[in-house]
């Protein structure tokens, strides 16, 4: 009877532990697009909070050069994620790689690119 109970228990709480992961809502500039001026930092948005002790974002140039700042900045509910870069950057192609952590301890990581032309 104890496992039924423990069963049932697990059931009924299962989506509120899964629904707790994150995703990304949007991210800018977004994956893919071509500027034509450099972006002063990238941001990207969430759906679900973040835990920021174990989030990042870093930017790298074609020859893996990093070229954003060290630490990430996060919004009042850490929903958002943003990282300046450490100049303007020339033309060419970027990677954003990014790692978030939700509060459930569910660690997601990504990354893509932009163009400057």
């Amino acid at each position: 009877m104890r496992k039924i109970i423990v069963y049932c228990l697990i059931m009924v709480f299962m989506p509120v532990f899964a629904s707790a992961h994150v995703y990304i809502l949007e991210c800018n500039p977004d994956q893919d697009a071509v500027l034509d001026a450099p972006p002063e930092k990238i941001t990207i948005t969430f759906v679900g909070s973040v835990e920021p002790f174990f989030s990042k974002i870093e930017v790298f140039d074609s020859e893996d050069e990093k070229v954003s700042v060290k630490k990430t900045a996060f919004s009042e509910d850490d929903t958002v994620m943003e990282v300046a870069l450490i100049k303007e950057l020339d033309l060419g192609e970027y990677t954003v790689k990014w790692t978030a952590m939700s509060l459930d301890g569910h660690k997601v990581t990504g990354d893509y690119t932009f163009i400057i032309h």
